[in-house]
């Protein structure tokens, strides 16, 4: 079946508490759940609004040129004029608190290529500023933080996968901008998988609800009867009416420690599978139920262990694999360097293969290469640079373009973002990267001050450099 056309709602981490409570809370567990409406769906709603937010993600004009809903979304915010081509473009969003001292669960479309976030608490809609913690594209996730009078209200987070078709449902969110909009329904389907709403690779396993979603809901939670998160509302179809997809809140906790480390690491195994097994090719293997390897990538994990085309994988690390997805998104989970174990069906007999997965690459159809720089190696400002390309004519042999920033870095918190050119550095120019590193080399002091081009405009930056960096130097490329 091929994948349904939909829209997507697209609208520097702080020292942590020396006492850090869990990421998150988990809801009560319910031997038995309600499958009529509950019976004060304003009293629960009551109860979880407070921890809802609304996101406004500032993103500069242009963005991914590829991105196929760009023009839709300019005309959706009018946030765009129709001259002016540095303009910012706003986008609005929704999330929720998962912790009490600022971290907020969101998708990560809301803060696609953000410059400045806005975080808007409470029925008075008091404005913080938000910092991106971690994102992940593949599974269309992530988390942000924001300082304020903490301890702040949280949701707790329920069970995906005991959730049943026709449990009712309650979506928070900020529909075109109106916030703090209640909707509810049922759970229509769970586990939707033929569907792709970025069209890019990932991991897609939702939840399929009637409950009004819009776009400004993204982000948002998808709340059960008890007022338990067990979705994140992220995409809905726009040829229909009450078919809205939810991100299973199961996969946020997987996900969600890393995410808060600031990056999701994957294991990889070398192996490609198909997505069926059919009862005619099961039969002709003799086994019930597994995922039929089809290809082995030369000198990867799964070859070094003599995985073979036509093995079927049964089970992972004792686990039952029956289908593609599960196996997938197992092995995303694995950890690098840590040893597991396959069953596999081979000619008839059943063996267990042990495989040490190496960690993927950022894209999910690339294969493992050399790990990028460190973040040692941006230490003290947090960034990178690489001098202009020949399209840009304009600013090539008059500076060095920002790559690679730290979000918690110096640089970042200071408000420089990707793709600056930086033309002065203390007051010497800095017309290529041999000149940047000179300067660089010569820098004295804790404070540094750079004059930098962004577009059309020119801003200057001062820098305190991190007090416990022990590089001087600065990664170029």
């Amino acid at each position: 079946m091929p994948p349904l056309a939909l829209l997507l709602l697209l609208a520097a981490h702080a020292p942590a508490p020396s006492q850090r409570s869990p990421l998150w809370t988990e809801a009560p567990a319910q031997p038995q759940r309600p499958c009529a409406p509950p019976a004060s769906i304003s009293g629960m709603v009551k109860l979880s609004m407070p921890a809802v937010v609304g996101i406004i993600a500032t993103t500069a004009r242009g963005g991914d040129q590829a991105d196929p809903f760009k023009d839709f979304l300019e005309k959706m915010y009018g946030a765009v004029p129709s001259s002016g081509s540095e303009a910012p473009v706003r986008g609005i969003g929704t999330g929720f608190f998962i912790r009490s001292d600022g971290i907020i669960a969101t998708n990560g479309h809301v803060v696609e290529g953000a410059t400045d976030i806005t975080v808007q608490v409470g029925e008075e809609e008091r404005a913080y500023r938000g910092v991106l913690v971690g994102k992940d594209d593949a599974t269309d996730l992530a988390l942000i933080k924001i300082e304020g009078a903490a301890p702040f209200p949280i949701l707790s987070l329920g069970d995906s996968e005991k959730l049943e078709v026709g449990e009712w449902v309650v979506a928070i969110g900020n529909p075109f901008g109106l916030s703090r909009s209640v909707t509810t329904g049922i759970v229509s389907f769970k586990s939707r998988r033929d569907v792709n709403p970025s069209g890019r690779p990932g991991y897609y396993d939702f939840i399929q609800t009637d409950a009004a979603i819009n776009p400004g809901n993204s982000g948002g939670p998808l709340l059960d009867a008890r007022g338990a998160v067990i979705g994140i509302n992220a995409a809905v179809n726009p040829a229909g009416q009450g078919i809205g997809f939810a991100i299973p809140i199961n996969m946020l906790k997987e996900v969600a420690a890393q995410l808060e480390r600031g990056q999701v690491v994957r294991g990889w195994l070398g192996l490609l599978i198909q997505e069926q097994l059919t009862p005619e090719l099961a039969e002709s293997f003799g086994v019930a139920k597994g995922v039929l390897v089809t290809e082995i990538e030369q000198g990867g994990p799964a070859a070094l262990s003599g995985l073979r085309p036509g093995d079927v994988i049964t089970s992972f690390n004792g686990e039952p694999v029956s289908e593609a997805y599960r196996l997938r998104w197992s092995t995303a989970q694995a950890v690098p360097g840590v040893l597991v174990k396959l069953g596999v069906f081979r000619s008839g007999k059943a063996r267990i293969a042990s495989i040490t997965p190496l960690e993927r690459p950022g894209t999910l159809h690339e294969h493992p290469r050399a790990a990028p720089p460190s973040r040692k190696d941006q230490e003290p400002f947090g960034f990178t640079v690489e001098e202009p390309g020949k399209a840009d004519e304009l600013v090539r042999g008059h500076g060095v373009r920002v790559i690679d920033l730290d979000l918690r870095g110096p640089a970042y918190r200071a408000g420089l973002r990707e793709g600056d050119v930086i033309v002065e550095l203390d007051g010497q120019p800095v017309p290529d990267r041999a000149a940047f590193r000179k300067a660089f080399a010569n820098l004295r002091g804790t404070v540094s001050r750079l004059f930098v081009r962004r577009g059309t405009r020119v801003v200057f930056f001062g820098l305190r450099r991190d007090p416990v960096a022990t590089r001087a130097d600065l990664s170029t490329r």
